[in-house]
């Protein structure tokens, strides 16, 4: 009887504190964000590219447009004449700077003297945006960010040839980009959530 009654205060004691846990619950679901200016039916451009890096704006666009469609908060209209707002985008500026180097002795066999090598590239780009009212020129929100990431640079392949492989650099850089845009259009999304 005393088993079966510390059980059951067992089983209330546990039951209690499940409830009372359940509320207290920090409830980080998004479905009741709504854009700024309760916007619903918003229009994303091609992003503007006043970078000298070539189809930037392209990554940066699909990129904000895949995190409004996976939000499931926005409808994206092919026009501004159906929206209730547009998402400018501009790429202001794209930035590859060699990070580390190593400086090779002054005997290197396939080498010229004093040749530097590039072990690695930083990106830096910085992007604005602006949800502004349709038809008007009032600004529901706007932000500006900037991020970076590194990569490795293309490497001294065979000494007879002594040459770094180009296309991996481009590719490299390329998908460094793709990356950025993913992080900092997901990032832009939720700030612009947020209003913050």
């Amino acid at each position: 009887m005393k088993r079966i009654l510390s059980l059951i205060f067992l089983v209330l004691t546990a039951s209690v504190i499940q409830i009372s846990l359940a509320g207290c619950a920090y409830k980080l679901s998004s479905k009741s964000m709504l854009l700024p200016g309760n916007v619903k039916r918003v229009q994303i451009p091609l992003f503007k590219n006043k970078s000298i890096e070539p189809e930037t704006e392209v990554f940066f666009t699909n990129a904000l447009k895949t995190e409004a469609l996976k939000s499931g908060l926005v409808s994206l209209q092919d026009s501004e004449n159906t929206s209730e707002a547009v998402l400018q985008g501009t790429v202001t500026a794209v930035d590859v700077v060699a990070e580390e180097s190593v400086i090779e002795a002054k005997n290197a066999t396939y080498l010229p003297s004093r040749t530097v090598l590039a072990t690695q590239y930083r990106v830096v780009v910085t992007i604005n945006l602006v949800l502004q009212k349709k038809g008007s020129s009032e600004i529901l929100w706007s932000g500006s960010f900037k991020q970076l990431k590194n990569y490795s640079a293309p490497q001294i392949t065979l000494p007879v040839i002594n040459t770094s492989n180009s296309l991996y650099n481009f590719s490299a850089k390329r998908q460094t980009l793709e990356v950025l845009a993913k992080e900092m259009m997901q990032e832009a999304f939720d700030r612009m959530l947020e209003n913050f």
